[in-house]
């Protein structure tokens, strides 16, 4: 297959030849894509690059955060992640192409595979549109740092050595949530214990960007945990409520594999929601664990 030369590489590049500065703004940046973009930026021209780091997506190679490396050897240069980016923006001064195309062979329309059907559409820094994404952009995006790149990439080979998530959504399954921060933020790079391996492919399935501080981190557990339909029975609860296995177990049920039965399910769930909901829910022991939504001390 011919690539055409009238492709979106090359109107990016043109683009950018004569700039005095350069942003480059995409959720998905490739190395090989972004290598011939920086080509055609002087070296003394300040670029700017937005972009995001999920493990799952890293983990799928639609993304590489080696792009630090080169930007690091380019210098003169600002590496920002947004979560939630989706935009894609090329800005040369007051100049801007806006449309659907990642920094990708096929995003650019330079692949020997069937292109991407992607739109770039000439536009100015001005335009409502352009004007709301930078703003959200300066307001959320944090400053990317090697730290980071090797934490992602860790996610991401646990990502691709583990099964993947449940269909139903993320669900933990390690009997340690007490150490869960500490393998998100610096995950190990060589042998991992049986349990450690569990944990952290939990926190790997979980999807969080790299570079989180430890209550940050919580905040982003607990809204993961919320979303398990057993916990609503304590979290939206008014008084007192006591959550055994039995009340769980029709959904738990649902999750089970071969290697984890409805008992271990149960047991971590109960394990990760008496560690991040500690303030409302307290494990119990009965006959077995079980967890209470347990009226604070400090309540009126």
């Amino acid at each position: 297959m011919s690539i055409s030369t009238n492709t979106h590489g090359n109107r990016i590049r043109e683009l950018f030849r004569d700039a005095s500065s350069v942003t480059i703004v995409a959720p998905f940046i490739k190395t090989n894509a972004f290598r011939s973009l920086l080509d055609a930026i002087p070296l003394n021209v300040p670029l700017r690059c937005v972009t995001r780091w999920l493990p799952a997506e890293i983990a799928a190679g639609v993304s590489d955060p080696e792009v630090i490396d080169m930007l690091e050897q380019r210098g003169a240069y600002e590496l920002l992640l947004a979560d939630r980016l989706h935009a894609k923006l090329y800005i040369a001064d007051n100049r801007c192409l806006a449309g659907s195309a990642n920094v990708t062979l096929a995003g650019l329309g330079e692949s020997n595979e069937s292109g991407n059907i992607e739109v770039l559409v000439d536009t100015d820094l001005g335009h409502p549109s352009v004007v709301d994404a930078l703003r959200s952009i300066e307001r959320d995006a944090v400053a990317a740092t090697q730290s980071m790149a090797k934490a992602v990439r860790r996610l991401a080979s646990a990502l691709r050595q583990t099964p993947g998530a449940f269909n139903s959504g993320w669900y933990p399954v390690s009997r340690h949530a007490e150490q869960a921060y500490r393998l998100y933020h610096d995950p190990p790079m060589g042998f991992l214990s049986a349990a450690n391996q569990i944990l952290l492919a939990d926190v790997a399935r979980s999807n969080l960007r790299p570079g989180l501080d430890e209550q940050g981190f919580r905040a982003a557990i607990r809204d993961l945990l919320a979303a398990i339909p057993i916990a609503a029975t304590l979290l939206d609860a008014s008084e007192d409520k006591l959550l055994t296995r039995a009340d769980a177990n029709p959904y738990i049920e649902t999750l089970t594999t071969d290697d984890y039965g409805s008992r271990d399910l149960w047991a971590a769930f109960v394990d990760w929601m008496a560690y991040f909901y500690d303030d409302i829910v307290m494990k119990q022991e009965i006959s077995e664990i079980a967890l209470r939504r347990a009226q604070l001390l400090n309540d009126p």
